[in-house]
């Protein structure tokens, strides 16, 4: 059985139709009566908002359903509900015609100005620490276009949650989306000068220290590299947390060593609140992504973003306080 929910109410679809469409097929004119008519709450009110007759708006949507061989608003007489087939369609339609506004200013607009709407993911700690500035560049540069950045370290299905982009740590594996590069995040093992003196000759010195661990979990392995030669060491920790400017201070406080983003404790080790412990061993960097569905979805808006994330990083590493993003 098909569940139902208000209109108006928030909605996730569910799966995606598989009956063959036929007969009368989608048009923008349908697909923007529809979402009216989920915006407005009533056939009546979505026909008032758009100056077209309510019996043509509900003949429209109802040769619609029979296209799709799905039913996506059910009536009462007190209300409508949105069917979850009406919900994935909605969530689609919306991006359609966002779409079609798109190319619409884009024909009016020749000198290629950047408009528009776009919904971002980005890591928690890149947003923290990077994004605050990135977007406001963008607003000074591109008065016409409006952001929604979420902050989240999961990583959300672009299609499905209605992401126009995300920026992500790593190359993602097998993935249908496009991914490119901007910036690199290098990574140093640091302590408080009263823990750690003089820098250790080797990772395995590591073992007599105490450790502060990123994650969950208190046994770790941090990998490290000297030219070809690589080192893996397996460490207990009496501290783990999921936050790295937890593990920052917890560091500066004396509490143990801390594999940390270079960006992130640059100035503390220039001001001497904390200091490398082992300078002659490298340790693995991320990648930071750009990621968007396909090169057909790089509209003029993506690509100003895009360019403003490649600007704020010119040498392609992760530095505090070195953002040039819109000069």
């Amino acid at each position: 059985m098909t569940g139902t929910m208000p209109i108006g109410a928030a909605a996730k679809p569910c799966f995606v139709p598989q009956k063959k469409a036929a007969g009368r097929q989608m048009d923008l004119n349908t697909l923007r009566e529809f979402s009216a008519i989920v915006a407005e709450g009533s056939f009546a009110a979505a026909a008032r908002k758009l100056g077209i007759p309510k019996s043509t708006m509900s003949k429209r949507i109802q040769d619609l359903e029979a296209a799709l061989g799905v039913r996506l608003i059910e009536r009462t007489t007190r209300r409508l509900s949105l069917t979850a087939e009406g919900a994935l369609v909605l969530s689609r339609a919306d991006r359609i015609l966002d779409d079609a506004g798109e190319i619409t200013r884009a024909l009016a607009a020749p000198d290629g100005a950047v408009r528009g709407h776009l919904r971002l993911a980005v890591p928690v700690m890149f947003g923290q620490a990077f994004i605050g500035q990135i977007v406001a560049a963008s607003r000074r540069l591109y008065p016409d276009l409006t952001l929604e950045v979420v902050l989240t370290d999961s990583q959300p299905d672009l299609i499905e949650e209605g992401f126009d982009a995300a920026i992500r740590v790593g190359q993602p594996a097998d993935s249908p989306f496009v991914a490119q590069t901007f910036a690199r995040s290098h990574r140093v093992t640091v302590a408080a000068p009263g823990l750690c003196m003089m820098p250790l000759d080797n990772p395995g010195a590591l073992a007599g220290l105490p450790v502060l661990l990123f994650g969950i979990g208190l046994v770790q392995t941090w990998h490290f590299t000297q030219g070809r030669t690589e080192r893996s060491v397996r460490l207990a920790g009496g501290l783990a947390m999921t936050s790295y400017f937890a593990l920052r201070d917890a560091a500066i406080g004396g509490a143990g060593v801390a594999q940390l983003p270079l960006f992130l404790v640059e100035q503390d080790i220039a001001e001497g609140r904390l200091v490398p412990v082992l300078t002659g061993w490298d340790t693995p960097s991320a990648e930071l992504s750009f990621v968007y569905p396909s090169p057909q979805a790089l509209s003029a808006r993506l690509r100003a973003f895009r360019d403003l994330l490649v600007q704020a990083f010119p040498d392609g590493t992760l530095h505090g306080g070195v953002l040039r993003a819109g000069g």
